[in-house]
């Protein structure tokens, strides 16, 4: 069979009966996994803590009140993140009336849009049109199996990764030689350096890609060793440098250089034991990478080839230092995550090719005979193990919106109804209850336990408006349970107000307590 396509090769494309019943598998399987988020972008139920950080961070962007977007280091609220994201959710919430809500629709398009640009750099490389769309599916799959919380999450990792990939797209469009490398010109150069900076700027972990670019056009110039490598190498870094030195300049002017302090100096607990405990939740970086690897011995050039074999390196490396530190979750795999599937969806293309020359044509042969049905299965098999709860669970989920929303409604306008101002940990239900920022539980945890005193925080509990604060329920000394290192150090920081407070009504998920102040 032949979908019309063209493998890596310039051999059609042949896949069978049962590859296409995988994929229809796959697809529906997605739209079960993001039926919820979806059918809730404007349901006001907390996802995760970066929500209301992120939308109060909107509203000081805005000059909406709560201070200034980059406070003074030693404070009870802290910024580290660069400060685009922040003006345009800030703009579409001041139209739709909700920053959450906002932030949410901008992630939900953005995770779209880089499953998009996956499948065109894919197309790109080598990939046929069903290879092509695994490169799309599979990001959606495993997001929203493994990481449901970051669909339509107000937070702006998808959104720096697709520029980042958008810029990807632009570099890998330009002509190649017979050897399948690119070879843009400056323009292009220059055009994927001002993205990939543009992206840098919405969120500052991206750096997979454009140390992957460095990487290939620095190894091209010293393996050829040839002029036109050597200005191509220089154009990037003078492009690349030349734009973030203009970036950062004009968030100095803007900011002041508490921009550089907050960005570059955020206190934060290092530790490269937090590496294990994120690999434990990353099967499907392995499965993919698996399938990626039968690359090495298909015997087929692959356009872009050594691109993406720096992009998988570096990705990989940056996520596992990004793990060592506290508060960095499953986006530092979303970058691995994506190459991978583009990986995929050319291997896959490779076995539906039947392309078996070159060296490594024993591994071909083996690869061809498993073809690309089970290339695919060897794929999927985190989630096959998986499906038979995850998949209920987003049926579940569409199911218990309505009732989910009406309970934290409830729990939300017990919040508003405080006399005076609550303290969050989950800070958006202070969000929507029309309550003010007053602390920023994980980055002052951090700020105290690197080293910072607690002066700020004794403040705000001597404040004579403070009506209570919204603490996880597992801080009371009741609770049992495992608890990382991170949340018992918050719970020692807020240890005082479990003890000294009213515990008020829990949060429809059982997960938040209401802690009312004793006067």
């Amino acid at each position: 069979m032949s979908d019309g396509g063209m493998a890596a090769g310039g051999k059609p494309c042949g896949y069978g009966v049962m590859f296409r019943i995988a994929m229809a598998f796959v697809a529906i399987s997605v739209l079960v996994l993001l039926a919820a988020p979806v059918l809730g972008l404007r349901a006001r139920i907390p996802l995760d803590y970066n929500e209301g950080w992120n939308a109060y961070a909107a509203m000081r962007a805005l000059g909406m009140g709560g201070g200034p977007l980059y406070p003074a280091p030693g404070g009870l609220i802290a910024n580290n993140y660069p400060p685009l994201s922040f003006f345009v959710t800030g703009c579409l919430g001041w139209l739709l009336g909700d920053m959450i809500v906002a932030g949410r629709v901008i992630a939900l398009v953005s995770l779209l849009a880089s499953a998009g640009l996956a499948g065109a750099i894919a197309r790109r490389c080598g990939a046929c049109g069903w290879g092509a769309l695994a490169a799309v599916l599979l990001p959606l799959l495993y997001v929203g199996a493994f990481s449901h919380d970051y669909v339509a999450m107000d937070d702006p990792q998808w959104s720096g990764i697709a520029i980042m990939l958008t810029a990807v797209l632009v570099f890998v469009s330009g002509p190649s030689d017979a050897a399948g490398r690119p070879v843009p010109g400056a323009a292009r150069l220059v055009a994927t350096a001002a993205l990939m900076v543009l992206a840098g700027m919405v969120k500052h972990n991206v750096l997979s890609w454009p140390a992957a670019v460095t990487f290939w056009l620095g190894a091209g110039a010293l393996t050829r060793r040839d002029g036109e490598s050597w200005r191509r190498l220089c154009v990037w870094l003078v492009g690349g440098f030349g734009f973030a030195a203009l970036a950062v300049g004009l968030c100095v002017l803007a900011f002041g250089p508490v921009f550089l302090t907050d960005l570059l100096h955020h206190p934060r607990v290092i530790s490269p034991a937090l590496v294990l405990g994120g690999a434990r939740r990353t099967s499907e970086i392995l499965s993919l990478g698996l399938v990626a690897l039968t690359l090495a011995g298909s015997g087929a050039r692959i356009r872009n080839g050594g691109l993406l074999a720096w992009a998988a390196f570096c990705s990989i490396v940056w996520s596992l230092i990004q793990r060592t530190g506290e508060g960095v979750t499953l986006n530092a795999w979303f970058e691995p995550l994506i190459v991978l599937s583009i990986l995929t969806g050319v291997a896959l293309s490779v076995a539906a090719g039947r392309r078996c020359v070159g060296r490594g044509a024993a591994s071909a042969r083996w690869v061809s005979r498993i073809g690309p049905a089970g290339l695919l299965g060897i794929a999927l098999v985190p989630f096959l193990i998986g499906s038979w709860t995850l998949l209920p669970r987003g049926v579940r989920q569409v199911a218990d919106l309505n009732r989910n929303v009406r309970a934290w409604n409830v729990f939300i306008d017990d919040v508003r109804r405080e006399p005076g101002e609550v303290g969050c940990f989950m800070s958006s239900v202070c969000y929507w209850a029309g309550k003010d920022n007053l602390i920023d539980v994980f980055n002052y945890s951090e700020y105290v336990a690197t080293g910072g005193d607690e002066t700020a925080f004794r403040a705000l509990l001597a404040r004579p408006d403070l009506s209570g604060f919204v603490l996880p329920a597992c801080f009371a000394r009741h609770c049992t349970g495992r608890r990382d290192a991170e949340m018992r150090r918050q719970e020692a920081l807020l240890v005082r107000i479990t003890d000294d407070e009213q515990a008020g009504p829990l949060s429809p998920d059982g997960k938040l307590r209401l802690y009312r102040a004793v006067r």
